[in-house]
């Protein structure tokens, strides 16, 4: 039964594309051109006649067009499989009570979407195909102050976008998405083969891969903050223990560039207009030819006609880093590049947990744009905290309060709909208190083991028989059988998936263990 899983080490078809549905309800809204609640079953026709029940997480949906605009409304307790809107039609959820799709998404050109998140067990496209930025006319701001229809970007998809997919299951954005605010990658794989770009109105979001989130950027993708500077002081993106961040992957890799184009706000030491990887995460770059298809890791200011949340321009695409003016990045975690072109990096720019890690680095070149053009005088040691589990984002109330909001919701979802329950032991995690009184938050941040480790696997399953590895890649029916404690020598992001017949596949498991 292992022999279906197996994916081609050369396949280089989008996941979306590979994957399988099950027939579902599929329901048209019923008055095109005037609005309604989502969940009211009246509002929706099934085979040309009144649907009975409203739409669930196995219906799918279409929004007519129609001569004038009009909105559907949901909420979280609202959830819709596949999603196609055609002009003037607009699905929206609520703010920070978004409505789930656990499907692929269309909109059509003159349709809008906002206030969703993503969810599911299968992987997934999302595609806005009239997806404008800034510029004519047009501006972002945070979605609680709508602007008219004419003035505002229809890419422009939420606030507090949330993505969690179960397992390593994967939602593909194909053109361009911008995002008011920050990004939570809580779970799964998030595929960037458009334009991403994220926190274009309020000055302090960030992109966020939590515990089992995998940032994918696909050749000819680039994830970019609308912005320099970030006004809370944080890292435009944020890769915790167990996160990832990569260019390509193993089943697809690149075969043309892959952009990550970070901020170049005057640094405060250690530098937070860039990028911060934590212990027990982890950076690679999958490649077909390291020299010619690479990750380019650059500052929007090297970017021409870049545009900021109002249509303004923003950097100097022919401007050198200079001082503490420039791409700054934080590196504790399990780094290991082949084909990367580094640019705009400032004087010890690049900071790492352990130095000489990149002495094996292949392939890594470095632009004309950074402050010098010796690799010594680009990396240094790191300065951050190596064993920070998230940055510090205003007061204790407000911001910790959501980002423990976003926990809680992800354990629910993952504890729901993944009857496996794979967890690996001894615990590569502890938890740490941080805050004061009785605005505490739990984080788990990496346990450093000092020597090599053996890792039971356990799955509350009976009898489900399990296969892994070590490389970063998906377990298949070649894969090694788990059938006693694996030994761990060196840091390694095991994965793992079990079946059993009658029951399925599990979902992908993913855990990182650090050993010095």
């Amino acid at each position: 039964m292992w022999v279906g899983l197996a994916v081609s080490a050369v396949a280089v078809e989008p996941l979306w594309k590979l994957e399988k549905w099950d027939e579902g309800r599929q329901l048209v809204w019923a008055n095109p051109g005037e609005g309604g609640e989502f969940g009211v079953a009246e509002n929706w026709k099934e085979n040309g006649k009144t649907a009975k029940t409203a739409p669930d997480r196995e219906t799918d949906i279409l929004l007519p067009k129609a001569s004038k605009n009009y909105i559907v409304k949901g909420n979280r307790q609202n959830q819709v499989r596949h999603v196609v809107i055609e002009k003037n039609g607009e699905l929206q959820g609520k703010h920070r009570n978004e409505l789930e799709i656990w499907g692929n998404v269309d909109v059509k050109d003159g349709g809008d979407i906002h206030w969703i998140s993503i969810r599911g067990d299968h992987d997934t496209y999302f595609n806005i195909e009239d997806a404008v930025f800034p510029g004519k006319g047009r501006v972002y701001r945070h979605t609680s102050k709508r602007l008219p229809k004419e003035k505002s970007c229809n890419s422009q998809i939420s606030h507090k976008f949330q993505i969690a997919k179960i397992g390593t299951k994967s939602v593909e954005f194909l053109g361009n998405v911008g995002v008011s605010d920050e990004v939570m990658l809580q779970h799964g794989k998030c595929i960037i083969s458009g334009d991403f770009r994220f926190s274009g109105a309020t000055n302090k979001g960030a992109f966020e891969v939590y515990d089992g989130g995998i940032l994918e950027i696909q050749g000819g993708g680039r994830i970019a903050p609308f912005i320099n500077t970030n006004a809370k002081g944080v890292y435009n993106i944020n890769i915790y223990r167990n996160g990832v961040l990569q260019a390509g992957s193993p089943e697809r890799p690149l075969t043309e560039d892959a952009f990550l184009c970070l901020g170049f706000a005057e640094n405060d030491k250690p530098g937070r207009s860039g990028l911060y990887a934590a212990l027990g995460s982890f950076i690679r770059v999958y490649s077909a030819n390291p020299k010619k298809a690479r990750l380019v890791v650059t500052s929007i200011t090297s970017v021409d006609d870049f545009t900021d949340g109002q249509g303004r321009k923003v950097g100097n695409p022919n401007e050198k880093a200079k001082d503490n003016k420039g791409v700054a990045m934080q590196l504790a975690g399990d780094v290991q590049l082949d084909g990367v072109h580094f640019d705009y990096i400032m004087e010890d720019g690049i900071g790492l947990f352990n130095k000489d890690v990149s002495k094996d680095w292949k392939n890594v070149t470095f632009g004309k744009h950074c402050a010098s053009t010796s690799a010594n005088n680009l990396i240094a040691k790191m300065e951050a905290d190596p064993n920070s589990y998230y940055h510090g984002r205003g007061d204790q109330k407000s911001e910790y309060g959501l980002t423990l909001k976003a926990m809680t919701s992800m354990s629910r979802h993952l504890g729901e709909y993944e009857p496996f329950q794979l967890n690996a032991l001894p615990a590569n995690t502890k938890i740490r208190k941080v805050g004061k009184g009785g605005n505490q938050i739990e984080t788990p941040v990496a346990v450093i083991f000092d020597e090599p480790v053996k890792v039971e696997i356990k799955t509350k399953v009976p009898g489900a028989k399990i296969r892994y590895t070590t490389d970063g890649s998906e377990p298949t029916g070649k894969s090694p059988a788990y059938t006693a404690p694996i030994k761990l020598n060196k840091t390694t992001k095991l994965t793992v998936k079990a079946y059993k017949k009658g029951v399925g596949f599990s979902p992908t498991y993913t855990t990182t263990y650090v050993i010095n």
